[in-house]
């Protein structure tokens, strides 16, 4: 199952933008049965957010974040045939929204494509999982554990592990509700695995066929970059502990959190084709990421960077499990490279050395600059709230060998999936 990550980005009416925020507040307050964004009824919705960004300059933005399963075409039809209303409420506070009503679905579809903002790098988590398929598996893994538990009230759990195993296979065989779980697709094709790594090889192939010329590319754009970095202002802006709090009241309330922020690039066009240029090598090096990791990092379910205002701003969402203060740890202590590769073409950003080094390695100066620049979401929706990256995969592992032939190693490690 593919997956899809979009924004839709749109100015909002200044005039209006108390008017919005209250009926984002409305939405928040009650997901689960709201009249106007009902996410859950979106079966293939991942996560989504709602989020204000207004730095004066620029003007106030309203970020609406996607990551749902399929093609944007079909997404769009179920998202305005079971959200039209919401939509149209919403988007009325927003600049050049000419629809009448929930019902003029042209122009609200028109509307959002014209706004449609791709990111240029992003990460998925449990690549190839599509949300029905998480949400069954998590059911297959808890009618099993059920089934287990009785067992052990039963006094029928001490048998040799291959027969045990076996009941498991004869339970779930004998549920008609559970007969999905016996057919499992791959996570990916052949072709989707084989591309990633094959547009890399392409790279490689081209780098060594004008290494001439790239060599003193590379050699001018270094002695450029250094020149830059010497010259770039060190103003460390502690955050303010009002704002920590601000943020942290929205926090920690499930298992996941939501991240969300718009950093402005240091001015000239040296630094938005060097940001550029990472988040291209970054997104390449991101769809090899298929096994629940990103550098290391296994928290993320969706992160996106986008590059907006003709790159004067990069945005970055991220849905992640655990808190804030681990997320951050992981960034530095295992993707410090990549993290400072990206981020040291931002304002404020710790000062760094030949584009990768020091830089987020000042781990409570990064903390700050990160807090600093993150934006309160005003709606977060999670469609499966309660889970981590490990725990899908988990949960998919245990359907994947349900059926299959393992020897006595193999069933013993199946059965402490559960």
């Amino acid at each position: 199952m593919a997956q899809t990550v979009l924004t839709f980005i749109t100015k909002i009416d200044p005039g209006k933008v108390t008017q919005l925020t209250t009926l984002l507040e409305q939405i928040e307050s009650n997901q689960s049965s709201n009249p106007f964004v009902p996410f859950a009824s979106l079966k293939g919705l991942h996560f989504a957010s709602f989020v204000i960004f207004d730095d004066g300059d620029c003007g106030p933005d309203l970020v609406f974040e996607n990551n749902f399963d399929g093609a944007l075409d079909a997404y769009l039809e179920d998202l305005l045939r079971h959200a039209g209303h919401g939509l149209h409420g919403i988007y009325s506070c927003c600049l050049g929204y000419t629809a009448t009503g929930s019902y003029d679905r042209q122009k609200m579809t028109a509307y959002l494509r014209a706004h449609v903002v791709w990111p240029n790098a992003y990460h998925i988590g449990n690549v190839g999982r599509g949300a029905e398929r998480i949400h069954q598996e998590t059911t297959l893994r808890d009618r099993i554990e059920v089934f287990l538990d009785d067992l052990v009230t039963d006094g029928k759990i001490d048998e040799p592990l291959g027969s045990l195993r076996q009941r498991i296979q004869q339970f779930v065989s004998d549920d008609p509700s559970l007969t999905w779980a016996i057919n499992v697709r791959p996570r990916q094709t052949i072709i989707e695995q084989f591309t990633p790594w094959a547009k890399i090889a392409l790279v490689a192939m081209c780098a060594l066929l004008f290494l001439p010329v790239l060599i003193p590319l590379a050699i001018v754009s270094v002695i450029v970059l250094r020149r830059h970095e010497k010259l770039d202002p060190d103003q460390f802006r502690p955050v303010s502990s009002a704002h920590v709090q601000h943020l942290a009241k929205r926090e920690d309330r499930i298992v996941q959190n939501h991240y969300a922020g718009i950093f402005r690039v240091k001015p000239g066009w040296f630094r938005r084709v060097t940001l550029r240029s990472v988040l291209w090598v970054a997104n390449l090096i991101a769809r090899t990421s298929t096994r629940g990791k990103l550098m290391g990092i296994p928290s993320i379910h969706f992160a996106h960077w986008s590059l907006i205002d003709e790159g004067r701003r990069l945005l970055f969402l991220s849905n992640y499990g655990g808190s804030w203060g681990n997320y951050l740890d992981d960034f530095i202590d295992k993707a410090s490279t990549g993290l400072t590769g990206i981020w040291s073409n931002t304002t404020d950003f710790p000062p760094t050395r030949f584009l990768v080094l020091d830089g987020s390695r000042n781990g409570p100066r990064f903390k700050s600059f990160a807090r600093d620049k993150q934006t309160a979401t005003r709606v977060w929706y999670s469609a499966y709230p309660d889970l981590t990256v490990q725990n899908i995969d988990n949960n998919s592992a245990i359907r994947e060998d349900l059926f299959t032939s393992l020897d006595e190693t193999a069933v013993r490690s199946w059965l402490r999936r559960f």
